[in-house]
């Protein structure tokens, strides 16, 4: 499968408690030519959001981790950075998920563990997804 070659600094942040999920993707998607920022905690991810939000364009949250989850966490950036686009993930099944708040959500998903072409197809997915709510939005719309 072949997937678009990301435009010139496409950044992604990656939201995970688990060091080797964050690791793996960072390779996967710096090998494709993302830039890519890692956070351990929802501290650390707004942190990296607070500096650098202007070249983030897409955050991938892990569902569940300790002290604030992923949704909440997603709730909180979406408050403060409305055109930020967000692709969740988790390992867990869908009962344990939807405790985290991630049912009936219209949302971008991948289950962990992941394959290669699975995590670039669902952020291809999710860039496309902002590319086209952008062009579909009034002009006068700025950006967070």
């Amino acid at each position: 499968m072949s997937f678009p070659f990301p435009a010139p600094g496409t950044t992604i942040l990656v939201v995970d408690d688990e060091r080797i999920t964050r690791r793996v993707a960072y390779r996967v998607l710096s090998e494709e030519g993302y830039r890519v920022f890692e956070a351990a905690s929802a501290d650390e991810a707004m942190s990296v959001l607070e500096m650098a939000h202007h070249y983030i364009h897409l955050v991938i949250l892990d569902v569940v981790m300790p002290l604030v989850d992923g949704v909440e966490l997603g709730r909180q950036m979406l408050e403060t950075w409305p055109s930020l686009r967000l692709l969740y993930m988790s390992a867990h099944p869908a009962q344990v998920l939807a405790q985290h708040g991630l049912a009936n959500l219209d949302v971008l998903f991948l289950a962990k563990p992941f394959t290669h072409g699975e995590m670039l197809h669902k952020v291809t997915e999710a860039l496309d997804r902002r590319r086209a709510r952008r062009t579909s939005e009034p002009e006068s719309t700025v950006e967070g």
